[in-house]
């Protein structure tokens, strides 16, 4: 390409960058999102990123496409984006096949800033649009915003979608020749997945940008950008006319959680783009309405009754013993440390109803009341330790000043919280600081106290237990109907067979569903051990999806185990085990889980299909960070179809509890082999509902993106794991939570 048409391509979005030395000073320029759901302009990324911890939908259409994203901000140097794309005009595939549907493509994208915006420097980013698919809009790009006032200007270069128009030739060509071109995406679904990462930076580089420029009036934002993709050639559908590469766009900000934006791009076509976003991160509880109230504290109760002094902690932490006719009382009723009118039994009533947590026996020494049992109401372990103190606090003698939780899950004894019960009366008088206050709780392993006198044994749990609950069965941006799902009713029943064993089963009958528009069984090239899944939800309307007996045991102060048999889930059943060490205190653990399984007939009765398989693998957990809130899977081993590979799964918990990660499988099945999508990956978040609901709640509610179900890298689905069955081990939580220890 000759110098002058280089310069005649490039001078448009030099001059935009231009502008922004006009800009006045004004209110530095918000973040906002562009079309494909990504912090940007309009159809190009920027190098700024959204608050971290922030969540944002986003529907955009510019004829012929509509796209539906989802965008995470799990760090503030990480952007992460899951889209369907839907192409108007375009069949899925033929109309017996796909009805009227028109084709979606399915992508994911990340941002990644390299170095945050100087005095000089601007801020920097490199990012990747669809990446591992079809590659019908795959592009990379390095792109950098400098502010000016209330102008923001951004200038990029991409190979790909993105830079299409070209017109430089790839530096990495000088290297390697295959660098300098790049084929074109096709998006055949038989095809689909050998374009993937292969083509990665490839191809010539073009150039983008633009301006956003903060209007005197605070809710309007203008954006102002050069289009570097070249609409001659876009797959499907062949030539799109384009008028102008400058596009044009005003946003408008409602309300702090929504966003409306209408432009005009390509020089002749009306863009609509609506985000719904909020900051998940910083997201505050409901009011607490549908809990009990909490307890009284002593100091509370003396307060009320016009006591002349409050509680202070003293130098010893011994408190004071009771005096005179109180002490022959309570030497009298013979039930030491218990005061006179309480019981152990209806403190255990009062434990259940305030803290949620069920006794199984109560140990007393010296100083400490040592309760063993399950916390099952409140998810944030300290408030759950905070209300059994303050239950124990106004029922037992002084003079013992800890209260130390131990907690099992069945009969396995998982970690101890302890708290003083003289700091919490200061704290809750406002006497010492948060601060203070957490200097007066400590995480253990089990056993850790000094063994006291047993004075109480909770009754048994309940041999048989049951409930119903509603279930969605949902498969997403298929051929056959971009939504299909199935509602059903769910019997789930669990039967103790012993302290460490138990039986369950779950039993689900159709309510309603639209499976009848599922006709497509992805072509494999490997065992069908997950694209039958067509067959699986269509056969049966009463199906039992889980059958199963499991048994777990604390083998060691830091190592468990644990062994089931059965209908594992809805298409395999078999034997497994897994062993896992997990250090209390410590950033990693180590687990091992190995299974013999045969896949389940269609109905999912009780009968079994010919393929069998031995499948497992080793995972270690690892947390990083200063705060240890991001927590790095990787598991190794033989999947499903009999390939061995590696699984990665990184993701981030905020300090609320909720986690936004991915994941990614490759194994020693070709790209080729796989089929669309190249490799098996996903995205998800988890939200707990104790920050949706008005009562708390340890329930979690689990939104997963995972864009294909594929043979390759497909892993067993268990109902129960050991790291999640001991998740009180984890003190940096534990810890970080120390406020709602008295909310």
């Amino acid at each position: 390409m000759s110098r002058n048409n280089l310069r005649r391509r490039a001078l448009p979005a030099l001059s935009l960058l231009s502008l922004a030395v006009c800009g006045g000073l004004r209110a530095e320029v918000p973040a906002t999102q562009n079309d494909w759901g990504g912090i940007g302009l309009l159809q190009t990324p920027t190098a700024r990123m959204a608050d971290e911890g922030e969540f944002a939908f986003t529907a955009s259409h510019t004829s012929p496409y509509t796209r539906y994203s989802v965008a995470m901000q799990p760090f503030p140097w990480f952007e992460g984006i899951y889209r369907y794309a839907n192409v108007q005009g375009v069949r899925y595939g033929p109309e017996w096949f796909s009805g009227d549907q028109n084709y979606k493509d399915k992508s994911i994208d990340f941002k990644i800033r390299l170095w945050e915006e100087g005095r000089w420097l601007p801020e920097v980013a490199v990012g990747a649009r669809d990446i591992g698919g079809t590659g019908l809009f795959s592009s990379e790009y390095v792109v950098a915003n400098k502010r000016f006032g209330s102008i923001d200007a951004s200038l990029g270069l991409a190979t790909g979608y993105l830079g299409s128009n070209g017109g430089i030739a790839n530096p990495i060509g000088w290297i390697d020749e295959d660098f300098k071109t790049r084929p074109r995406a096709s998006s055949d679904i038989t095809q689909a997945g050998k374009f993937g990462l292969r083509y990665l930076l490839h191809g010539p580089v073009g150039v983008f940008g633009g301006v956003s420029w903060q209007t005197p009036w605070e809710p309007l934002l203008v954006k102002l950008e050069y289009d570097g993709h070249d609409y001659d050639d876009e797959v499907r559908i062949g030539r799109l006319e384009q008028d102008s590469r400058i596009n044009v766009g005003l946003l408008y900000t409602p309300r702090p959680g929504v966003r409306i934006t209408l432009g005009w791009e390509r020089g002749n076509e009306l863009l609509a783009t609506l985000t719904l976003r909020g900051n998940l991160k910083n997201s505050p509880r409901p009011t607490r309405w549908l809990d009990p109230p909490k307890p009284p504290l002593r100091s509370e109760v003396a307060r009320s009754a016009d006591a002349s002094a409050s509680p202070k902690i003293p130098a010893d932490a011994t408190g004071s013993a009771p005096q005179g006719a109180d002490a022959e009382a309570i030497a009298a009723s013979n039930n030491h440390p218990l005061l006179p009118g309480h019981t152990w039994e209806s403190v255990d009533v009062e434990l259940r109803r305030s803290a949620g947590f069920y006794v199984q026996k109560v140990e007393v020494n010296d100083h400490e009341v040592i309760l063993h049992g399950t916390q099952l109401k409140y998810f944030y372990p300290t408030e759950g330790l905070g209300r059994a103190a303050r239950v124990l606090d106004t029922a037992i003698d002084p003079s013992v000043d800890w209260v130390t939780l131990e907690y099992t899950r069945q009969n396995m004894p998982i970690a101890q919280s302890s708290v003083s019960r003289n700091a919490l009366n200061a704290y809750a008088q406002g006497d010492i600081d948060l601060r203070e206050m957490a200097r007066h709780v400590e995480v253990n392993p089990p056993g850790s106290s000094r063994e006291g006198e047993v004075v109480y044994e909770g009754p048994k749990g309940r041999l048989f237990d049951y409930h119903v609950s509603p279930g969605l069965n949902e498969i997403i941006g298929g051929p056959d109907g971009f939504f299909l799902y199935q509602l059903t009713a769910n019997l789930h029943t669990s039967l103790r067979v012993n302290d460490s064993t138990w039986l369950t089963a779950t039993t689900a009958a159709d309510v309603h569903n639209n499976f009848r528009k599922f006709k497509y069984d992805a072509p494999s090239n490997l065992p069908r051990v997950r694209t039958d899944i067509r067959h699986y939800v269509t056969t049966s309307d009463v199906t039992i999806p889980n059958l199963q007996v499991t048994t777990v045991h604390a083998l060691g102060r830091d190592l468990y185990g644990m062994a089931y048999a059965g209908l594992l889930e809805m298409m395999y059943g078999g034997v497994g085990g897994e062993l896992l060490y997990r250090p209390v205190g410590q950033r990693w653990a180590l687990g091992v889980e190995a299974n013999w399984v045969k896949q389940r007939d269609f109905d999912q009765k009780f009968s079994f299909r010919d393929y069998e398989v031995a499948t497992g693998h080793a995972t270690l957990y690892t947390h990083f960070g200063d705060d240890g809130r991001v927590q790095v899977a990787t598991s190794a081993g033989r999947y499903l179809a009999g390939d061995w590979g590696v699984t990665l799964d990184v993701s981030r918990m905020f300090r609320n509890g909720v986690v936004m990660g991915a994941f990614a499988t490759k194994t020693d099945v070709s790209s080729a082999e796989f089929g669309e999508g190249s490799f098996d990956k996903g995205i998800y978040l988890s939200v707990p509902m104790d920050l949706l609901l008005p009562r708390s709640s340890q329930v979690r509610s689990r939104l997963m993106w995972h864009p294909l179900v594929r043979d390759g890298g497909a892993r067993l689905q268990r109902k129960y794991s050991l790291y999640s069955l001991t998740g009180e081990r984890d003190s940096h939580f534990y810890l970080d939570n120390i406020e709602y220890i008295d909310p």
